[in-house]
C-alpha cells in the first residue's frame, strides 16, 4: 500500500515538474518573444524617427537657405534705394539742377518700385518683426514717393510753360541751383522724409543682424 502510494506521489510530482517545466519554458519564450517584439518596434520608431527627423533637417536647411537668399536680395535692393534716397535729401546744397534733380528723382522713383516689389515677393521668407520694419518703411516712402510725383510734374510743367529755356525758368545757372536746392530743403523738413531716413537704416541693421545668425 504504502508503496503504491510513494509510487503515485513519485508519479504526480513527476508530471508536475514536468508541466512546470513546459511552463517556464513557455514563459521565457513569450517574454523574449515580446522583447524582440518590442525591441524590433523601438528600432523601427528609432528608425521612422530618424528618417522623419532627417527629412525637418532637410527642409529647414531648403527654407534657412532660401531665407538667406531672399534676405540677401532685398538687402541689394535697400541699398540702391538708400542710395537714391541720398543722392536727393544728402546731396550738398547748391550742387543739382533742374536736369539733375529730375534724373535722380526718377532713380529714386525706380529703386522705391523695385524693393518694394522684391519685399512682395520675398514678404512670405521674411519674419514677423521684419515684415512690420518693411512696411513701416515703405508706409514712409510712399508718403515720400508721392512728394516727389509732384515734384517731378512741377518740373515738367515749368519746362513745358517755358518750352524748355533754361534763362527763361531760372535766369541764370545760380539761380537754377538756388533755387532746387532751397524746394529740396523745404522737402527735408517734412516728417516722413526724416522718419523714412531712419527707419531704412533700422531696417538695414535688423537684415544684417538676420541674415548673420541664419548664416552662422
Amino acid at each position: 500500500m504504502d508503496e503504491l502510494i510513494k509510487q503515485a506521489l513519485n508519479e504526480y510530482f513527476s508530471d508536475y515538474k514536468k508541466y512546470h517545466l513546459i511552463i517556464l519554458i513557455s514563459f521565457v519564450i513569450i517574454i523574449a518573444l515580446i522583447q524582440i517584439i518590442q525591441s524590433v518596434w523601438v528600432s523601427n520608431k528609432i528608425e521612422r524617427f530618424k528618417t522623419d527627423l532627417k527629412k525637418s533637417e532637410i527642409k529647414f536647411s531648403r527654407y534657412n537657405e532660401l531665407q538667406i537668399n531672399s534676405l540677401r536680395e532685398i538687402y541689394h535692393k535697400l541699398v540702391a534705394f538708400q542710395l537714391a534716397n541720398n543722392l536727393i535729401f544728402k546731396s550738398k546744397p547748391k550742387s543739382v539742377g533742374h536736369s539733375k534733380y529730375k534724373n535722380r528723382i526718377n532713380e529714386w522713383i525706380k529703386s522705391y518700385i523695385e524693393c518694394a516689389n522684391e519685399f512682395a515677393r520675398e514678404k512670405i521668407l521674411l519674419t514677423d518683426e521684419l515684415k512690420s520694419l518693411f512696411t513701416r518703411t515703405l508706409k514712409d516712402f510712399e508718403e515720400v514717393k508721392d512728394i516727389l510725383m509732384t515734384e517731378k510734374e512741377n518740373l515738367d510743367y515749368w519746362e513745358m510753360v517755358n518750352a524748355g529755356n533754361w534763362n527763361a525758368m531760372y535766369d541764370f545757372e545760380d539761380n537754377e541751383l538756388d533755387t532746387i536746392s532751397s524746394q529740396i530743403e523745404k522737402l527735408k523738413d517734412k516728417s516722413s522724409i526724416k522718419n523714412s531716413e531712419k527707419h531704412i537704416r533700422e531696417l538695414r541693421n535688423k537684415i544684417e543682424i538676420e541674415f548673420t545668425r541664419m548664416a552662422d
